[in-house]
């Protein structure tokens, strides 16, 4: 789609001029990774330029000039952060795994949300990752290794035929998705019924990740990507089959826009962050909580 069209379209979310002008001038997010320092520590040791977020406290904004190669450093050589955009950050705040519990995360590689996880839970507890596309495993076990992540289980299956019932305290189910969000070449390839389609999976992901979840449990479905198809329409979609299913609060203080009313009030609770909000990817994060 031609980015004339591409912006009718996604003025019917927000203000288009505003999201791809902050789209072209991105901010370079990282987070320390807590499982090998203390931010404290880190700060003592670094030489990067960075400056802390107001959204999270182990959450840095780079400073390096713009072509800065992070990746390069000897802070992420030794595991001691990892890039990461603040909405990716968040979704993994929102769903806020604790030592001891166990968690599962549908679609993990490349491991940024997982190995996050890993942090917050204090390597402590079962920490399962899956991903059906094998390349990509390589990419999460790289992750994990340098992260030095240790309470995880990694398994290749489809999202879409989970095996277990009511097994874990919180899922993560950050869905494939048309990633409108996530870098300007996205809507060039794209068209509307791209996101028709893909909603179909994103739908039976989210029922099968719901199944998997106790009762009681906690599950975030985000998203990278601004089509209501894939974010408001998949959420309503399990709440409208699904009575044990309902939406909750993100307990995220962030600038962002609610999800679409017209799916109904409770999806004022969804976050949609555009890239006039943090400076950053685009995402779409809902809670849902499973009943007792």
């Amino acid at each position: 789609m031609e980015e004339k069209a591409f912006c009718g379209w996604l003025s019917n979310y927000t203000d288009c001029e505003r999201c791809l002008s902050a789209f072209r001038s991105q901010k370079q997010f990282f987070r320390v990774n807590t499982i090998k320092i203390s931010v404290p520590e880190f700060m003592k040791k670094t030489r990067l330029k960075c400056a802390p977020t107001p959204y999270y406290g182990d959450a840095f904004e780079l400073g390096e000039r713009e072509s800065f190669q992070i990746g390069k450093t000897w802070e992420y050589f030794l595991g001691l952060i990892h890039p990461q955009s603040m909405p990716s950050i968040l979704a993994s705040l929102a769903l806020g795994p604790k030592p001891g519990e166990t968690v599962l995360d549908v679609a993990s590689a490349p491991g940024s949300k997982f190995s996050h996880m890993a942090a917050l839970m204090q390597n402590e507890g079962v920490l399962v990752g899956n991903d059906l596309k094998g390349e990509k495993i390589s990419a999460l076990y790289s992750t994990i290794n340098r992260l030095d992540v240790r309470n995880c289980i990694i398994t290749t299956l489809d999202g879409s035929r989970l095996p277990w019932k009511s097994r874990f305290d919180r899922i993560l189910l950050d869905a494939p998705c048309t990633a409108l969000g996530s870098g300007m070449a996205a809507y060039g390839r794209w068209e509307p019924e791209h996101s028709v389609r893909i909603s179909g999976l994103q739908k039976r992901m989210l029922f099968a990740a719901f199944d998997a979840l106790r009762p009681g449990g906690t599950l975030v479905y985000s998203t990278c990507t601004y089509a209501k198809e894939e974010n408001e329409e998949v959420v309503k979609n399990l709440l409208d089959n699904v009575p044990a299913a309902s939406l909750a609060d993100t307990g995220l203080d962030v600038p962002h826009e609610p999800g679409i009313a017209d799916y109904g009030k409770e999806f004022g609770k969804c976050l949609r962050i555009y890239p006039q909000h943090l400076g950053s990817e685009g995402f779409f994060i809902s809670k849902i909580r499973k009943g007792e």
